[in-house]
């Protein structure tokens, strides 16, 4: 490259700067090979290019080198913005019309009113091929109809378009069979982490730490590896510092925004970008209004928005962008929307709670760890749980041949960009020989497969398996033998383990014993057997688990676990006990459980206020507890271990105190009371 001297060469000629230009241009190998092709190809397949991606992803960068490309073919490329003339059909041929003409070098030959058949004609007089090239096309939505059906279809066969937007082309687009024969639509994604770091080796970025820490935070995306690569790290070059994180991510939100002008749009972003996963019904909950579906069609197709598996959700850079920006902005704002969503799934919870209002809970109460570690998945799709029984237990003991043969230390991190910390995982090579050791496929056959889960690849492919054992009758022999789970069994009295001592189908509590993955550093599997543990908060029963790794006990004590007093053992480490660890949901303590989450940024609880409105005592709080669970009398009296018409009794002093004459009504006062 050559090198250019800016003080002593203060003017740069066009070529420098093409130079210059072409240098930083980075990736899209597939791109650039489509359109060196095209532009060789004597018979011209397709009338129309579509490039679209997401805000930032690159798509004026690889319009102008195509621009460059098809410069040395000695092709006119027209390179014009949709933001440069108004959106009306005449205003659109006014401008194109002295555009050519003036990238042509062809002489104007009017300067009245020009029509459609003018521009047809310049181009005509110029007689060879040109490319003539849209960008920000997502923002011409009002004359897309007359641009394809007014203009593309009678322009010269010489003239090739490059459309540039943020979202697919649709309609006619894709549902002409014409059109579609004609049209070429290539998605722009983000960088991989070698182009990640060639574009950052492009800004002057030349530590390998570096590169590590601006793929994090940036996942691959141009325009925000671009802002990082020129922001100062702190001293150690491990982290920017919070001031520079938020003025990247200001910066990627009003680039991302430039496409919402509806004011009501942009409150309905706000809220969005605070929820893990949102739909018409929660948006619409949470502000307190309707949300109209012409505003929530509007809102799911912008181009930063992306379908879940149960909704729609931010992407997650906007999303971090977003919130950031607004804490920033307006606090109390920020404050208030997340107090609305605590209740408003904390409400779903305690009626009935799907796996995913339980997850959204646990994900809105604000903990980093847990938003970091388990969310990390962004496509449920890719992969899949399957139960194991005797058909693909094959499986299993294919899993753990290749595990044993490929032992290793497993060690991982996950990212926070919003509180730009870094949480690290680290088992050493001797914590999982031991527990290859201690856990395989007998440990699987011996529990009767209950309980043993395979997590597959979209290919079908087997790439974790997870063991939580269901505590009853048939399993207990294996959990008090097992060296791992015999130390807490062993621990309880005749009387406390009559608790687990029940048939299969009554089974409510589990040992989670073990979750292992063929890449260790698989952080989106690894989230996604997690995220799958939560439902377990709901058996109803108590969850236990043991674990010597600092990351998990970390997790635990963060979901409530307690360690159980004399459950320790040294199977893992002679010289410091590893706990066993307990969560207790059975009973009437779930909601109790639930509270402690809320902390200071919630409001009062149902029971809370209940309690405070009708001098409830603490079995009829309990009492109260397990009705907002939707639980019958009699399961109330065997969860709470008293008799039926006890319940009955104390049921009658509490209608008496909330002046209500049964279930039903006691329970729409509460949420009454409670709006």
């Amino acid at each position: 490259m050559k090198v250019l001297n800016v003080t002593s060469e203060p003017h740069w000629s066009t070529n420098d700067v093409e130079e210059v230009e072409r240098s930083y241009f980075i990736g899209r190998t597939n791109q650039l090979n489509f359109f060196h092709e095209y532009l060789q190809s004597k018979k011209q397949q397709f009338k129309v290019i579509h490039l679209f991606g997401k805000g930032g992803v690159g798509k004026t960068y690889t319009l102008n080198e195509f621009a460059r490309i098809a410069n040395s073919h000695n092709i006119p490329f027209l390179h014009i913005d949709s933001q440069d003339f108004n959106h009306t059909v005449q205003d659109f041929i006014n401008y194109l019309y002295y555009m050519l003409s003036s990238y042509l070098h062809i002489p104007l030959k009017k300067t009245n009113a020009i029509s459609l058949a003018d521009v047809i004609e310049l181009v005509h007089d110029y007689n060879d091929r040109i490319i003539i090239a849209m960008d920000t096309y997502e923002q011409m939505d009002d004359l897309d109809r007359w641009f394809r059906e007014g203009f593309v279809r009678h322009v010269h066969p010489n003239v090739s378009f490059i459309l540039a937007g943020r979202n697919p082309l649709t309609g006619d687009w894709v549902e002409s069979p014409a059109w579609r024969s004609t049209t070429k639509q290539i998605k722009l994604s983000n960088f991989n982490y070698e182009e990640t770091t060639q574009l950052a080796k492009k800004n002057g970025i030349m530590n390998e730490n570096e590169y590590e820490t601006i793929w994090e935070f940036t996942k691959g995306l141009p325009l925000l590896i671009s802002l990082a690569s020129v922001t100062n790290f702190k001293s150690n070059n491990e982290r920017f510092c919070q001031e520079n994180i938020r003025e990247m991510l200001c910066t990627l939100t009003k680039r991302w925004l430039s496409e919402v002008t509806d004011k009501q749009l942009t409150s309905l972003i706000e809220v969005a970008a605070l929820l893990y996963q949102f739909n018409q019904s929660t948006l619409s909950t949470i502000l307190g209004q309707d949300i109209s579906t012409t505003t929530f069609t509007k809102l799911v197709s912008l181009s930063f928005v992306r379908k879940t598996h149960k909704g729609w959700s931010l992407h997650d850079l906007v999303r971090d962008a977003i919130q950031v920006n607004l804490q920033q902005r307006n606090p109390e704002q920020y404050d208030l929307i997340q107090k609305k969503i605590v209740k408003y799934y904390y409400h779903r919870l305690i009626n009935k709670p799907t796996n995913e209002d339980i997850a959204e809970f646990f994900y809105h109460i604000g903990d980093e760890v847990i938003q970091s570690v388990f969310f990390q998945y962004t496509n449920k799709n890719s992969m899949y749980l399957e139960p194991v029984d005797i058909y693909n237990f094959h499986e299993v003991e294919q899993f753990f041949t290749h595990q044993k043969e490929h032992i290793s230390e497993s060690k991982t991190k996950y990212y926070n960009r919003i509180s730009n910390e870094t949480y690290y995982f680290d088992a050493s090579v001797e914590h999982n020989k031991l527990e290859l050791d201690l856990v395989g496929p007998e440990y699987v056959k011996n529990m009767g497969y209950h309980g043993a889960t395979l997590l597959k690849n979209k290919h079908g492919e087997v790439i974790a398996i997870s063991i939580i054992v269901p505590i009853n009758v048939e399993t207990l022999s294996l959990l008090t033998s097992d060296p791992i789970s015999r130390p807490y069994f062993e621990n309880l009295s005749k009387k406390e383990l009559q608790y687990y001592q029940v048939p299969p189908e009554k089974t409510t509590s589990y040992f989670i014993r073990t979750q292992d993955y063929k890449d260790p550093t698989d952080n989106h599997a690894r989230s996604f057997l997690l995220y799958n543990l939560f439902p377990l908060v709901f058996s109803g029963g108590r969850i236990i688990t043991s674990t010597p790794l600092p990351f998990f006990q970390n997790i635990l004590y963060k979901f409530g676990f307690q360690t159980v007093p004399g459950a320790e053992h040294n199977v893992y480490n002679q010289k410091e006990p590893t706990p066993t660890f307990l969560l207790d949901v059975s009973g009437g303590k779930l909601i109790s459980y639930l509270n402690n989450f809320l902390k200071e940024h919630r409001e009062p609880t149902e029971l809370e206020e209940i309690t405070k409105e009708y001098s409830l005592t603490n079995r009829e709080q309990d009492i109260v507890q397990l009705i907002l669970e939707g639980k019958p009398i009699i399961e109330i009296a065997n969860d709470l271990y008293i008799a039926e018409i006890t319940v009955k009794k104390a049921l009658s002093r509490i209608y008496q105190k909330a002046n209500v004459k049964n279930r039903i009504q006691l329970v729409k006062k509460i949420m009454e009371l409670t709006k």
